[in-house]
């Protein structure tokens, strides 16, 4: 059954080929014809697997474009196929007729959930578990039963790069015998000595339950925390970042300048969880420079009718990544006009929830400096109830189907910062409707 099922895949990724048209289509047969393929290939000598409920596409794309820029042989899911037929495609398109991974290194980025039925028969040496956040409701539930899952696909000799600056992901720790290896984001000037947000993973100890105390916060639950009754406790990491200047998009591992690649903490964090997995495969000089290449600086903004324009992308479903988003603008004590919007909540299932609103800390952004707020899209008498329950007053509020149809009142707006938190659907709407038509002078 095996060969037949390499073969008709390889046949339908070479029609795909000549029609121009990806798809996870030949990893789905390949599994109809032999549910068990996935555990009877031959892997590279070194596999890297990337999951979490959000960066792991980033994580993924950098530690794999590394590897290939020090001329490495890599099979890598690029296209972001995170789940079992997808991962089966990309293997096979990879593979010789026989099954074996003809390739270097292995390194995939892999859907937290479907985490339990891939890494057992992978074996990564390598497990980079990014974060583990509220996330896609409908789909996840709720965030412990996607942590048993990711514990239950933990092989027992994969080395563990994860954040210690996470408590909740310090569980690991405590569930397993594997190797870990951490990094952490040093105190900067973005961080701060009192809570902010209130919907949080993780509140109390994962050792014994008692309330967890922080020495200072970097976002979230992220940053220096003890636990006020037992031993558990932020520990020094294998790798620390220092230096944070999200403005210029940058840190510094061991006083060297790494680019982050954009203006948002997860950014830094991405970035560092990548840097921490490839210490371990590669030399430091021949790492940093491939990061800072993968990594140019990214011009989230742009400058139209006397205005600064700025998008944050964010992840729908995903309260975390919007909370960012505000805690960015916020640091921002300019007057301001926010736009948030999407175009669709989710493009993988059909569905209309929309209970992660109300774990975004909306709260934050009724503050003087804060001057109209435009609900946009689909959703937006839903954006715009949810900013009245934060305590937005109403008169400060706007509603739009779209974003065109509110660009006259930006840009008549006496404000001169616009910012967009917006699904990453509607950061191209964003900047296209806003910026400025160029004059033709024939």
């Amino acid at each position: 059954m095996k060969l037949i099922a390499i073969l008709i895949a390889k046949i339908l990724i070479f029609i795909g080929s000549i029609l121009k048209r990806g798809s996870t289509l030949p990893g789905k047969v390949a599994l109809k014809i032999d549910k068990n393929i996935l555990k009877k290939l031959k892997y590279p000598a070194h596999k890297i697997v990337v999951t979490g409920s959000s960066g792991k596409g980033s994580t993924t794309k950098i530690i794999a474009s590394t590897l290939i820029n020090t001329h490495h042989s890599v099979c890598y899911n690029k296209t972001g196929a995170n789940i079992d037929r997808g991962i089966a495609t990309i293997l096979l398109k990879n593979s010789t007729i026989f099954g074996k991974i003809k390739t270097e290194y292995l390194v995939l980025e892999i859907d937290e959930r479907y985490a339990k039925k891939i890494l057992p028969y992978i074996k990564p040496d390598y497990l980079v578990i990014t974060n583990l956040t509220k996330d896609q409701p409908p789909r996840q539930h709720y965030i412990d039963l996607v942590y048993n899952d990711v514990l239950k696909s933990i092989t027992n000799h994969t080395k563990i790069v994860t954040n210690m600056d996470d408590p909740y992901l310090r569980k690991f720790a405590l569930d397993t015998k594997n190797e870990f290896i951490y990094y952490s984001l040093a105190k900067n000037k973005y961080s701060y000595s009192k809570q902010i947000f209130e919907n949080l993973t993780i509140y109390r100890c994962p050792k014994c339950q008692a309330p967890l105390k922080y020495n200072y916060y970097n976002f979230e639950t992220l940053g220096s925390y003890y636990c006020s009754k037992c031993d558990f406790t932020y520990q020094a990491p294998n790798v620390i970042a220092t230096s944070l200047d999200l403005t210029n998009q940058t840190f510094k591992i061991n006083n060297q300048e790494l680019n982050i690649g954009g203006s948002l903490l997860y950014h830094a964090y991405n970035t560092l969880s990548a840097y921490t997995c490839l210490q371990e495969l590669l030399n430091p000089q021949d790492i940093i420079p491939n990061i800072n290449k993968i990594n140019a600086k990214e011009n989230f903004g742009f400058t139209a009718y006397n205005k600064n324009f700025y998008a944050l992308s964010c992840k729908a479903e995903n309260a975390s990544t919007y909370n960012q988003a505000i805690f960015k603008v916020i640091n921002d004590e300019t007057k301001k006009d926010i736009i948030i919007g999407w175009l669709e909540i989710s493009r993988r299932y059909n569905h209309f929830d929309i209970s992660w609103l109300y774990d975004i800390e909306f709260e934050l952004l009724n503050n003087a400096n804060v001057h109209k707020i435009y609900a946009c899209g689909i959703d937006a008498q839903n954006i715009a109830r949810r900013l009245i329950l934060g305590g937005i007053p109403e008169n400060k509020i706007v509603m739009a189907e779209n974003i065109a149809q509110i660009k006259d009142q930006i840009i008549k707006s006496p404000v001169k910062n616009i910012y967009g938190i917006l699904n990453f659907d509607y950061v191209k709407p964003f900047n296209e409707t806003l910026k400025e038509e160029e004059k033709n002078d024939n």
